[in-house]
């Protein structure tokens, strides 16, 4: 089971290296969409999406001289005609669950669509241009021939995209011969011809992670505290030390070499309980609040209902969450799904109860910032709660969900 799992992880990596989806221009907003988008939807990273929007930005303006490339859909491009030296590389580090994939997704999106909150199939067909390798260890006997068949479809992919997004997740665990392609990527660009010095490569680790840690801890949990330069010079110390642990792939000057071509050591630092607390609330507004809403229904949790939620997700004991954010969704999934799959059926009973009237008429009204709205409306002779309040139950240890009456 095990080399068959192993066999079938390895031709899915060679299938998604050779089947390229999506567009291959990033949009003449993609600065734009990047300083709007990832800001609004990653929350605790500020020092890590702020460096990398200006780095991003300031790789796609244009050259000194004003010029200016042309987009695949017609019209201008604010990307550079000129092509600069060499490709953006960043490095970005981290514990799991802190937001390090899902930043490359919607840097995806902002990249490559023009309304990147609309672009559901990227990855997919809506960013063809970018390519995630998900790690590069092969079989001992078929190593060689896996990992030539992935560098031809690497180049062959950075070769046919104008402005490509290369991803490679893990990549401090690569292998000797994978962390030979990576260096020969990132230290001669020009092997992959001109196209490849458009490209923006990130390189995601959870390597750094105990420092990045250690960081905020002396920092009172006050990121702010912290430059990014202090975190830059931590990261890239943990990384070329890294490098040269055995098994020794190279010598100290590649080692000294792939350090300076990385433009940016970006950190992903732990989550801390503010944080997870603003999380869970999105959760509930984005998964939950809108499914009641489909229903004709809205959602609000008390104060303490969040807080009980936020005491399920496993702090071990410390300042930050063990698996970052990953434990909101589950903690989530566990108590409150079943009682908003509950309320949606009573909406669609009441629905059904009044669908003989000859009239409709719905109040419309959210519940957000304190604001009073409405907490009801009719369908037919019905009348239907609009509003459910999620709070803690009177034993203390589960929640409920009550609609509320005037």
């Amino acid at each position: 089971m095990g080399l068959g799992l192993a066999i079938g992880a390895v031709a899915a990596l060679i299938w998604a290296a050779l089947h390229i989806q999506g567009t291959t221009r990033f949009v003449p907003e993609a600065c734009s969409n990047v300083a709007s988008f990832l800001p609004a939807h990653v929350v605790g990273q500020d020092l890590a999406i702020s460096q990398l929007v200006d780095a991003v930005c300031e790789h796609l303006a244009p050259d000194s001289d004003g010029s200016s490339s042309s987009s695949s859909s017609g019209g201008s491009s604010s990307i550079r005609a000129q092509a600069p030296r060499k490709p953006l590389i960043i490095s970005v580090h981290g514990p799991p669950g802190v937001g390090k994939t899902f930043t490359h997704t919607l840097l995806a999106r902002a990249l490559y669509n023009r309304d990147p909150a609309a672009a559901v199939d990227c990855p997919g067909e809506q960013c063809k241009g970018a390519k995630v390798l998900y790690g590069l260890n092969y079989l001992e006997g078929d190593r060689a021939g896996q990992l030539g068949q992935v560098r031809a479809a690497v180049l062959d992919h950075l070769r046919s995209t104008p402005n490509p997004l290369l991803v490679v997740e893990e990549y401090d665990k690569l292998d000797c011969d994978s962390r030979g392609l990576l260096r020969q990527l990132v230290r001669h660009p020009e092997l992959a011809n001109s196209s490849m010095s458009r490209a923006i490569v990130l390189l995601e680790s959870n390597l750094g992670f105990l420092e990045l840690e250690a960081m905020l801890t002396a920092a009172g949990g006050d990121k702010s505290q912290i430059t990014p330069e202090a975190a830059e010079s931590r990261l890239r110390e943990v990384v070329l030390s890294a490098w040269r642990r055995p098994p020794a792939c190279e010598g100290l000057e590649d080692t000294l070499a792939f350090g300076a071509a990385v433009d940016f050591f970006l950190p992903f630092f732990p989550l801390t309980r503010p944080e997870i607390t603003s999380l869970m609330e999105m959760e509930l507004r984005s998964r939950y609040g809108s499914r009641l809403e489909a229903a004709g229904g809205f959602l609000r949790a008390t104060p303490d209902a969040l807080a009980w939620l936020v005491d399920r997700v496993d702090f071990a004991g410390g300042s930050y969450p063990i698996e970052g954010a990953k434990q909101v969704s589950t903690v989530c999934v566990k108590h409150v799904s079943r009682l908003v799959r509950k309320a949606q059926e009573e909406l669609k009973a009441a629905r059904g109860r009044g669908a003989g009237a000859a009239h409709s008429k719905d109040v419309k009204g959210h519940v957000t910032g304190g604001q009073q709205h409405q907490h009801q409306h009719h369908i037919g002779s019905v009348v239907v709660a609009a509003e459910y309040v999620l709070a803690v139950a009177p034993s203390g240890r589960e929640l409920q969900l009550l609609p509320v009456e005037d």
